[in-house]
């Protein structure tokens, strides 16, 4: 029996922001991990569907691969993931007897996962897709039989792969591995899938000034981010005495590094991108947040408000009261409407963050001592 494993890494990572085959997963890429679960659950041979950023994840294939694996370009990759499917079973070799079929951003499956399907497929009476099931969740990857994907290329009906794949007969088969179920579409799905593997989420505090040093930081950003986290740390030990549970560490982080890219256009966006791609997605979500809070996004006393409400309380290296900062904000912007909108609008935000939880917590926020 010949097996094959299909990795999609066409697509564009919208929703992460950065190029997900190339995030590090406990020291290697996404891709190599990928690629390491068909060398141990023994496949024969491996395509890697590329697409969007093709030069750079082809770069990264052809530095890690095998004879046995290669790159299969998808042009309609815009189109979706289902035209990467397509792409890779008119690239399937003839001998091919099934395929798994595995995104690589779900790259936190276990290969002896991908085995116990491989034995399932083995023990089957008749051909059939079969499926990991984690707690009764369909996960990755399915174990599709080559013959099912004969007529995939004038498929044009409704639900892409699930839609082209529900004329086949299928099994489920329940499996003791919670990765199989993890992915990483977002940066809050980045950090669980590394916390279900044991990996770190956001920088060391040694780390974070090497990253300070790296990025050139002057000596008014350090001074700015130390008293940002002074400010916040301040608050959440406020929260711990009451019984709510901040992760001190991840906000001092944050804090350390929320100005590391000052200089950049958007810098809390520069950052957070920046952090993806070292692997801190924990980080980059409250750093990414640190300049204006989400429409609709609920109050919750946790490490995003207190880094929000910090920075909005620091001027420079100083506690200055939020009614002053708005003070400063008419006087500045009074000849721009839209500025002074925006101003306005973050540091009602903040006040909003402080009212709440000296009223609901008894948190007392710095400019109050």
């Amino acid at each position: 029996m010949k097996t094959a494993l299909v990795i999609l890494a066409a697509g564009l990572s919208s929703r992460m922001g950065v190029l997900k085959p190339l995030l590090p997963v406990g020291g290697e890429s996404a891709l190599s991990r990928t690629l390491r679960l068909g060398r141990a659950a023994g496949v024969d041979f491996t395509l890697v569907v590329t697409g969007h950023a093709r030069e750079r994840v082809e770069a990264e294939l052809h530095r890690l691969a095998l004879p046995h694996e290669r790159a299969v370009y998808n042009p309609r990759y815009e189109e979706g993931m289902f035209t990467s499917v397509q792409a890779a079973a008119a690239a399937l070799p003839e001998e091919t007897d099934a395929f798994f079929l595995l995104p690589v951003d779900c790259c936190a499956v276990s290969a002896r996962t991908l085995s116990a399907l491989l034995k399932a497929y083995r023990e089957l009476k008749s051909p059939a897709v079969v499926r990991p099931v984690y707690n009764g969740t369909r996960g990755h990857p399915p174990l599709i039989p080559a013959a099912f994907v004969r007529d995939i290329q004038s498929y044009a009906g409704p639900g892409g792969m699930q839609g082209y794949l529900k004329a086949y007969p299928s099994a489920d088969l329940p499996v003791p591995d919670r990765g199989a179920a993890l992915d990483m579409d977002t940066p809050q799905d980045f950090a669980a899938l590394l916390q279900y593997l044991g990996l770190p989420t956001y920088p060391t505090e040694a780390q974070c000034h090497a990253l300070l040093r790296e990025a050139g930081a002057p000596e008014r950003v350090l001074r700015h981010s130390l008293a940002v986290r002074a400010a916040a740390l301040g608050m959440a030990r406020q929260l711990k005495a009451r019984g709510i549970l901040i992760d001190e560490n991840l906000l001092s982080a944050a804090a350390l590094l929320h100005d590391m890219l000052r200089s950049e256009p958007d810098h809390a966006a520069a950052a957070a991108k920046y952090l993806l791609s070292l692997g801190y997605p924990d980080a980059a979500v409250l750093i990414a947040q640190h300049m204006d809070r989400p429409e609709g996004l609920p109050f919750a006393p946790d490490e995003a408000a207190l880094l929000y409400l910090a920075d909005k309380l620091v001027r420079e290296d100083k506690i200055v009261p939020l009614d002053e900062t708005l003070r400063r904000a008419q006087e500045r912007f009074a000849g721009s409407p839209e500025a002074l909108e925006n101003a306005c609008r973050r540091i009602a935000a903040a006040m909003d963050i402080a009212r709440r939880l000296k009223e609901e917590y008894g948190v007392t926020p710095p400019e109050a001592v």
